[in-house]
């Protein structure tokens, strides 16, 4: 009943869209994303605890993306775009210090580890068409997100230094995920656009698994993984 108000609700705040009159939309997006992977933690070990702190704020990686959906117009010259999308970018990296009892003085590791996020969204755009070829718009997605932490490694920084026996093990979290962004697509040909974008992007949060060695559950996670994507994009409009 709930999902029957909340759909009968979002039609009737589009009273001047033509639902018949949607035309198919295919978009692949490539570029890149730059996440904000630094993290600080205090892992206990026994009676004595760990910090485990990062020394890179952000990595800039790979994103691409697929957009599957309908463009129906309103108002002459604005068009609406809703559908579904995939996206998936390459290993974020984030790596830092090991300060064993939770003092600077014992510097004695760096460590690293690989973030992956694959979402599946809901997505939507709002664009005015501009002399006919420009498509300035906004847009804004809703969904799930599989962040997957893993591959952590200890480096030792002299040779009297000895790694974790039992690293951090790998872990996936689902998070919900949103994004806004803006842009503007070109029309190449009457069915084909370019286009360029930025949106920011909340993945929610990523974290590794425990090691056996460790006193409580506690792990090196981030807790708000957010990115922002700089996208080119080639659209089939039929």
């Amino acid at each position: 009943m709930q999902k029957r108000i909340l759909l009968t609700c979002f039609l009737a705040a589009f009273p001047i869209v033509s639902f018949a009159a949607f035309h198919p939309v295919v978009t692949v997006s490539s570029g890149f994303a730059s996440a904000n992977v630094y993290s600080s933690k205090w892992i206990m070990f026994g009676s004595y605890p760990n910090s485990y702190i990062g020394s890179n704020h952000y990595d800039a990686e790979t994103d691409l993306g697929l957009f599957v959906g309908g463009e129906t117009v309103f108002l002459q010259n604005w068009a609406w775009q809703i559908g579904v999308s995939y996206f998936e970018n390459s290993a974020f990296n984030e790596n830092g210090n090991v300060y064993q009892f939770a003092d600077p003085a014992f510097n004695n590791l760096t460590y690293q580890y690989q973030i992956q996020s694959r979402r599946a969204s809901i997505d939507t755009k709002i664009s005015h068409a501009f002399r006919e070829v420009w498509h300035p718009y906004v847009s804004a997605s809703v969904g799930a997100a599989f962040n997957r932490a893993y591959a952590y490694t200890e480096t030792p920084i002299t040779s009297a230094d000895v790694p974790m026996t039992q690293p951090f093990g790998n872990h996936a979290t689902r998070s919900l995920t949103y994004s806004a962004g803006l842009g503007v697509d070109v029309n190449i040909t009457e069915h084909v656009r370019l286009g360029a974008g930025y949106r920011f992007v909340d993945l929610g949060n990523a974290s590794l698994g425990v090691t056996p060695l460790q006193t409580g559950t506690s792990t090196i996670s981030s807790t708000h993984l957010h990115t922002n994507e700089l996208l080119l994009q080639i659209s089939y409009v039929g």
